[in-house]
Order: C-alpha cells, then sequence, then structure tokens
C-alpha cells in the first residue's frame, strides 16, 4: 500500500521558562494511503503534537513532513492552501458554534472559502444524510447529544472533500457505546469516500476496534509501528501483547524441561485450528490439554483467540516442551515467553 504521509526524523522542542522541553525526538513514520491508523500513547507520549504539525498548526524543529512524498516546508502559499483542504481535522471537543445550526455549522468551511450559498448547502446536505443527522439540520448544538455533536464535527471536517481525516482524541469525550457507534460511522465513511484515517488516541480498546495499522509513543518517540496483523503475528512486537492482553492472574511458568507440567500463553491467529492443533499435541506426546484462560477478538479486520495453555504429562514424566513448541511454532502459533497473564 502506497504512504500518502512521511514523517521523515522529526524532532519538536518547546522553549518554556524552565529550559527546554523535548516534545518529539526522532520521530519517523509511514501513514499508508486509505489506512486507519491509529497513534496510541499516554499523555505526553507526543502524540498531539504529531497532529498538530500534519495539520499545519505547527512546525518541526528539525526533520521533514512530506505528503505524498512533497515536503510540507517546500509548499508555497497555494500550495499550503491546498494542503488544508485535503487533511481535515476532527477535534475531541467538538469546536461547533454554539448560534449556527447543524446545516451553518457544517457549511461554515464552505462559507469561508465564499463558495455559493446553493452549493454549500446542497453539500452539507448531503453530509448530515451520510452521517445519520436526518431531521437535525435546524438544530443547535445544545440540543444535541455528544454523539451527535462528533457527526457534526465528522460532517464540517469532510465538507472539502479531504483525502486524510485527522481525529484528535475524537472519541475521549464519549461513552463506550457511543464510541462504537462513532467509530463504526468513520469506517463506514471509510469505505464509502476512499479517505485515510489517522486517529490520536490514548485508548488501545479503539485501535482494537477500529484500526489496521497503529504505532505507539512514548515519551516523545515512536516505540514501533505497522499493520496490526503483523504486529499480533510477530513474536518480537512489543505492540503484539498490548493489542492482544491475556486474561486471568496467572503467569506462564515457560515450562522448565524437568518438570511434568508446563502453562505457555499462546496466540492463535484466525484460522489456525487451534482445537485441532492442541489435539494433536495430546495425541502426539501423551500430554493433558488445560485450557486455563484465554479471550478473543476481532482485531484489525482478523479473529484472533490468546489462551494460557498448561501441558500436564500423562505419566509424571518429563513434558517434551521443545517438542511442544516446535510443533506449535510450525502450526503457525505464537509462543509469547514469560508472559504475564491478567
Amino acid at each position: 500500500m502506497p504512504r500518502i504521509i512521511r514523517v521523515d526524523q522529526v524532532s519538536k522542542t518547546f522553549r518554556t521558562k524552565e529550559g527546554e522541553v523535548l516534545a518529539l525526538n526522532d520521530v519517523s513514520l509511514d501513514i499508508p494511503e486509505g489506512a486507519f491508523f491509529g497513534i496510541v500513547g499516554t499523555s505526553g507520549a507526543g502524540k498531539s503534537t504529531l497532529l498538530r504539525m500534519l495539520n499545519l498548526l505547527d512546525s518541526p524543529t528539525s526533520g521533514t513532513i512530506l505528503f505524498r512524498d512533497r515536503p510540507l516546508r517546500d509548499l508555497d502559499s497555494g500550495a499550503l492552501r491546498d494542503y488544508s483542504l485535503k487533511v481535515s481535522t476532527v477535534f475531541q471537543s467538538f469546536n461547533l458554534f454554539h448560534g449556527r445550526t447543524v446545516l451553518e455549522n457544517i457549511a461554515f468551511p464552505l462559507t469561508v472559502r465564499k463558495v455559493p450559498r446553493t452549493e454549500r448547502l446542497r453539500r452539507a446536505r448531503e453530509l448530515i444524510e451520510l452521517v445519520g443527522l436526518d431531521g437535525k439540520e435546524k438544530a443547535y448544538p445544545s440540543q444535541l447529544s455528544g454523539g451527535q455533536k462528533q457527526r457534526v464535527g465528522i460532517a464540517r471536517a469532510l465538507i472539502s472533500d479531504p483525502e486524510v481525516l485527522l481525529c484528535d482524541e475524537a472519541t475521549s469525550a464519549l461513552d463506550s457505546a457511543t464510541t462504537a457507534v462513532i467509530l463504526d460511522l468513520l469506517q463506514d465513511l471509510k469505505r464509502r469516500l476512499g479517505f485515510t484515517v489517522v486517529l490520536i488516541t490514548h485508548s488501545w480498546d479503539v485501535v482494537r476496534y477500529a484500526c489496521d495499522s497503529v504505532a505507539l509513543m512514548q515519551h516523545g518517540r515512536l516505540i514501533e509501528a505497522g499493520r496490526v496483523r503483523d504486529l499480533l503475528e510477530d513474536p518480537a512486537s512489543q505492540l503484539g501483547p498490548m493489542l492482544l492482553p491475556a486474561d486471568g492472574e496467572e503467569t506462564a511458568n515457560g515450562g522448565a524441561d524437568d518438570t511434568s507440567d508446563a502453562d505457555l500463553d499462546l496466540v492463535f491467529a484466525s484460522g489456525s485450528q487451534q482445537s485441532r492443533v492442541l489435539s494433536r499435541l495430546a495425541r502426539e506426546f501423551l500430554v493433558d490439554v488445560e485450557l486455563r484462560s484465554g479471550r478473543i477478538e476481532h482485531i484489525g479486520g482478523a479473529t484472533y483467540s490468546r489462551f494460557l495453555v498448561r501441558f500436564t504429562s500423562q505419566d509424571d514424566s518429563r513434558v517434551p516442551l521443545e517438542s511442544i513448541r516446535q510443533t506449535l511454532t510450525e502450526a503457525g502459533v505464537e509462543i509469547r515467553e514469560n508472559a504475564h497473564v491478567r
């Protein structure tokens, strides 16, 4: 998938009374065109600083941001205006005009651009239908729920027909049920209209629910990024365990080779037929197989299962752990080493 945005060795330093603060430290990142791309991290991770650079509210201290392989710093004023139309933002706090109706709020960007009234109202009405606000054209923000206000914000961001939709904690002010509805709406609009979504969030639940690609930021640094499926199926990934945490209160013992039982923390990708794999292990190695805890998640368009599995020798002999590991690996099962199963 070709990239639409590249962040190349970007750093950002802020000067304060206490001295300099390094908000971004040598961040490099590719955002594929058509992705639902999550940037996740706790407060202070640098994700919102990065988003401000993507929507031209700030600029890097060093490094380069490219849109379709053109550095933003090289764009003249006309090209920057074009970029601002191609990259729109949905805000956490809605940022609606309280004295304007839903229709007027959505049409406002076209009003600023002096698009003829007939055309801007036609476009606004189309988006009202797309985001599910039929009948609310004349309502004011004070008459709307939080989810309805965010639908207005999404419609307003889409009225310029952008190629990229930046979502700055766009669901953090909403309850969990409304969050799911808004994420479903964004996914549906993305499919219909063909734009790329860049979602800034602190919530792993949001990433699991909606994103097909993700980047983790901590203390101004990029820790890891990639397609959700690839990260889940990579045993070395730091993001994999965060995307699919285990349940329970136990710790996998890793299976000492001289014991008659061993716990392994296993991740099965969709299509890996875990029942058949575990039955084969029981037959071939004369072990009892016990699923001690686990969970099943639909993430990044695929289904994953994670289980803490105990293997116990049927005759009190040593569990042939290395042979079990090899068989699991050949079957495409990921083994999480020394995992804490929560």
